[in-house]
């Protein structure tokens, strides 16, 4: 095993899409669509990695992210937007996240934040 990454992000088929290729390469990966239950799971659990989409309609992933990192300060969370220059997105770097991934992004840019957390595979 990897490592281990949770998703959050509302877009089921991005999210169902990421979790099938990055566990294809041996990652243990959890995905939640609501943004209230992946924060949660991200509290309960360790993960490697956390991955937070930023607009998500039951609370934004700026919030998702001062919230985990606020419970467990030494999970490195990233966020994903397709929107890099609003606000939300400097909300989250604000609160702790580690870095932006842009939508449409590449796996190999995840495996790149593995690296940036100290991490890597």
């Amino acid at each position: 095993m990897k490592g281990s990454i949770l998703i959050i992000d509302d877009d089921i088929p991005i999210l169902e899409a990421v979790k099938t290729i990055l566990e294809d390469m041996g990652f243990s990966v959890e995905g939640r669509s609501s943004a209230l239950e992946g924060e949660r799971l991200a509290k309960e659990q360790r993960f490697d990695l956390v991955l937070v989409d930023l607009r998500m309609p039951e609370k934004d992933g700026a919030a998702v992210t001062r919230s985990i990192i606020e419970a467990r300060p030494d999970t490195p969370v990233f966020v994903i937007t397709g929107f890099p220059g609003d606000q939300l997105t400097q909300e989250a770097l604000a609160s702790g996240a580690r870095g932006v991934l842009k939508k449409p992004f590449e796996i190999a840019k995840i495996l790149d934040f593995f690296k940036e957390a100290g991490r890597a595979p």
